[in-house]
């Protein structure tokens, strides 16, 4: 196991160091709250490191993901044009999600990933709530199983959904089946748009980490941390 550092200084102190590779990762949190947003610096970091990236993004087409990282200071341009990043929208005509299409396709990405598992040595999935929509306790389990054993083979797995979108008992069950549990929330400091991220579990760390971190998404700046006083849920 290594540590992936996300190069910014007090975020990687809070996480005790940085994002443990190989690991299960599973961030959750509302529309708008930050997820692709931090996933997206996850994948440069680990870009940084010379691993090689598959993102699975229900969120953006190839172009608007990449213009979306180059946005926020994170240009992945040259990763993508050497193959090193890999990037496969997933969208259904309209925008008609269905049960029999989340689950049909939570199969396609799962038997996709472990046919491909050498071609990548880290994959985000944002968001997987568009993939689990009624999905059966059973199949979930399946397919939490299939990325423990992509982890068991190495590669670090981020998984991104909504609060809410899966059923309690599925949703208990990949948060203990995962080494890092995140959670993001919008809030307010001084009047400004802020993330909240809490910490809630975290495998593999090896210094001191705390349980908050407020984030700010700085259109010069890019992604950083400012003090948590005065914050306001």
């Amino acid at each position: 196991m290594r540590l992936i550092r996300l190069g910014i200084e007090d975020l990687d102190r809070g996480l005790g160091g940085g994002i443990p590779h190989p690991s299960l990762v599973s961030v959750e949190g509302d529309h708008g709250s930050g997820k692709t947003v931090l996933t997206m610096k996850m994948v440069h970091s680990m870009l940084s490191e010379g691993l090689r990236v598959f993102v699975i993004t229900s969120e953006a087409t190839v172009k608007e993901y990449l213009n979306m990282m180059r946005s926020i200071k994170l240009d992945a341009r040259e990763a993508y044009l050497k193959g090193r990043l890999s990037i496969y929208p997933l969208h259904v005509e309209g925008g008609q999600w269905s049960r029999f299409l989340s689950s049909f396709f939570l199969k396609v990405a799962s038997s996709f990933l472990e046919l491909n598992r050498r071609r990548f040595d880290a994959v985000v999935i944002d968001s997987l709530s568009v993939l689990t929509i009624d999905t059966p306790v059973h199949e979930l389990l399946t397919f939490i199983t299939k990325m423990k054993n992509l982890v068991s083979d190495g590669k670090t797995v981020i998984l991104t959904f909504h609060p809410g979108f899966l059923p309690e008992a599925s949703a208990m069950k990949l948060r203990a089946s995962s080494d890092v549990y995140l959670t993001l929330s919008n809030a307010r400091v001084s009047g400004i748009n802020v993330k909240s991220l809490r910490i809630v579990k975290l495998w593999g760390s090896t210094g001191e980490r705390v349980d908050s971190i407020t984030l700010e998404v700085n259109p010069h700046l890019g992604l950083r941390v400012i003090p948590l006083g005065g914050v306001k849920l």
